[in-house]
């Protein structure tokens, strides 16, 4: 299943590389992926993807940074969407020919439009969109068989706890890829946590759909 997500650009085993080939860390969208990458890069890391440019056997350590899956599915879900639905003739397309029927849509009009099918059809498919949303532990589960996992949490502690482990030194103007920093994101965002605060079906119907993921994040971190 994770071939598919290929067409949309998802490499399936890309992340960083450190310099002797003994750590990797695992490329996991809407995870600070591109703060790490940026930071990684920085500090002598280079992409790469598994099976390619050097001895994986030297691999001792897989490194994988998990979010809260509901907050990770609200980020997610904002960036698919404006990047797929409100500009379906790209910058990630394009997917249809240019016309009067691939307009540009704003967060405002798509946020007027929805209504019951249009949920319906969108949390019946929830986590599947695209590999914003893509449940965590498929992304790196069959990574290095093997090789131990060494576990981060997303969060305000993810700079100091990597900067420790990994030796990283502190670099300014990092690539955060912030979602609310684009109007578009930051109105889907409010309309989802809106969506689930006030239907507790909808959130608990995302949580069975992560039902993995909380409990790996449980075995791990014991929330």
């Amino acid at each position: 299943m994770i071939d598919q997500l290929a067409n949309r650009g998802f490499g399936h085993g890309t992340g960083l590389l450190s310099p002797d080939c003994s750590k990797f860390i695992v490329n996991m969208p809407k995870n600070a992926s591109s703060f790490v990458l940026d930071w990684g890069n920085r500090n002598g890391w280079s992409q790469a993807t598994i099976g390619d440019n050097c001895n994986w056997l030297k691999v001792e350590s897989l490194i994988v940074i998990l979010r809260d899956p509901v907050e990770r599915w609200v980020s997610g879900v904002a960036q698919y969407i404006n990047s797929y639905i409100l500009s379906n003739c790209g910058p990630n397309g394009p997917y249809y020919e240019p016309s009067q029927y691939t307009r540009y849509i704003s967060a405002v009009e798509f946020i007027a439009q929805y209504n019951d099918v249009v949920d319906r059809l969108l949390f019946d498919n929830a986590v599947w969109l695209d590999d914003h949303v893509w449940p965590q532990h498929m992304i790196f589960e069959d990574l290095l068989p093997g090789v131990s996992r060494k576990y981060f949490m997303f969060g305000p502690a993810l700079e100091t706890e990597l900067s420790t482990y990994l030796n990283w030194k502190p670099v300014e103007n990092l690539d955060r890829n912030r979602g609310a920093d684009n109007t578009d994101i930051k109105k889907l965002q409010e309309f989802f946590t809106a969506r689930l605060n006030n239907r507790p079906d909808l959130r608990e119907r995302i949580e069975r759909f992560y039902a993995q993921d909380y409990k790996l994040i449980k075995e791990v971190f014991n929330v």
